[in-house]
């Protein structure tokens, strides 16, 4: 990396960079120095808490492995010392645990995984600026409104309106990196392959045959594709285990609603989907996990999901047994309405099934 700590144009926004590779520093370096940024470097944690301590940082992009002070301890000792700064994080593998600390500890803005995309990257660190500017403009703006002056207040509203914006649109890109953890698990397990998406397909043409409003069964198309997020967290040795399960690893197994729920809620204000991914296992007579919640107390959302899971497991092979077709699937569905499933919402089901499975063939 040459002798130059930074460079930058006109009123440029603070940098920092912390990696131990130098070779990670120097493409940073070579991606953002005609971007308008003053940039800083350190290569470890405890370097970069030096600049933090000396230099106004707006936005702080920190490996997750260094020697040391590992990425989460560092991002969590710069809220600290600067609690207003941007922080994300660069991981080279996508870690669910990580991931939760990072944004309950850290209040980390984004992580990324390596090998990043130039222009992704590029796009979050000019949104994480333009956040930070308007959280500035915002505070100075709330001194001014003492004088009650009502087009500082107008300006304020505008302001506010912009931050809410901004805040939902973090939220929406966090949740598109989960979403691509739920495909990336599903591509490494030929199990899991395409289930969620399939799952997706069966709940929607379930709400559309029950003329539920717009607006809920967009709510349950999201709840479905999420509904096994929880298994990021589940051991593998567990998942692909071809014989019947000891009591511990079903145990094990069942946390999975409870992980998924424990992820999307810091992220995810929306109570019918974090419903379906808690309760989609949830059983009629009372029978099924986590609360043992019965008949009607199990909220629709989650009967509808519980549905078309059970039906596209039965559709799909197993570690432990061989798929089975359409008609015994059904077959199975009917046989346990009113013990497992909803009796209703499975009669709804049967009426379209078919041509559901002909529009995912």
């Amino acid at each position: 990396m040459n002798s130059k700590l930074w460079r930058y144009k006109v009123k440029p926004n603070n940098i920092l960079i912390v990696d131990d590779e130098e070779n990670i520093l120097n493409t940073l370096e070579r991606l953002l120095e005609d971007e308008g940024y003053k940039l800083f470097f350190a290569n470890s944690g405890n370097k970069g808490l030096e600049i933090i301590r000396r230099e106004d940082i707006q936005l702080i992009i920190s490996d997750h492995r260094m020697p040391g002070m590992d990425g989460l301890k560092f991002l969590n000792e710069t809220k600290k010392i600067s609690p207003d700064t941007i922080r994300v994080m660069l991981t080279g593998y996508a870690d669910v645990e990580t991931a939760i600390k990072a944004i309950n500890e850290g209040e980390v803005y984004r992580f990324i995984t390596k090998p990043w995309n130039n222009i992704e990257l590029l796009n979050i660190i000019k949104q994480g600026v333009e956040y930070y500017n308007l959280q500035k403009e915002l505070e100075r703006l709330n001194k001014l409104i003492q004088s009650q002056n009502t087009q500082l207040k107008e300006w304020n509203f505008k302001l506010e309106q912009k931050v809410a914006d901004q805040t939902k649109s973090i939220r929406d890109l966090f949740l598109d990196a989960i979403t691509s953890l739920v495909f990336a698990l599903e591509a490494k397990d030929k199990y899991l392959e395409g289930h969620s998406r399939r799952v997706t397909e069966y709940t929607t043409g379930i709400c559309e045959k029950m003329y539920l409003s717009k607006e809920y069964t967009e709510d349950v198309k999201l709840g479905s594709l999420l509904h096994d997020i929880g298994k990021i967290g589940i051991r593998e040795s567990i998942l692909d285990k071809k014989k019947k399960l000891t009591k511990e690893e079903y145990d094990h197994i069942k946390t999975h609603v409870l992980i998924g729920e424990r992820i999307l809620t810091p992220i995810i204000k929306n109570e019918t989907v974090i419903r379906i991914v808690r309760y989609h296992h949830e059983r009629i007579d009372g029978s099924g996990y986590p609360d043992g919640l019965k008949g009607t107390v199990i909220p629709l959302e989650a009967r509808i999901v519980a549905i078309a899971d059970a039906y596209d497991a039965l559709l799909s092979e197993r570690p432990y047994r061989k798929a089975t077709d359409s008609i015994n699937a059904i077959k199975e569905l009917r046989k346990y309405s009113g013990i497992q499933f909803d009796y209703e919402i499975v009669k709804i089901f049967t009426t379209c099934v078919a041509s559901l499975n002909e529009t995912l063939s």
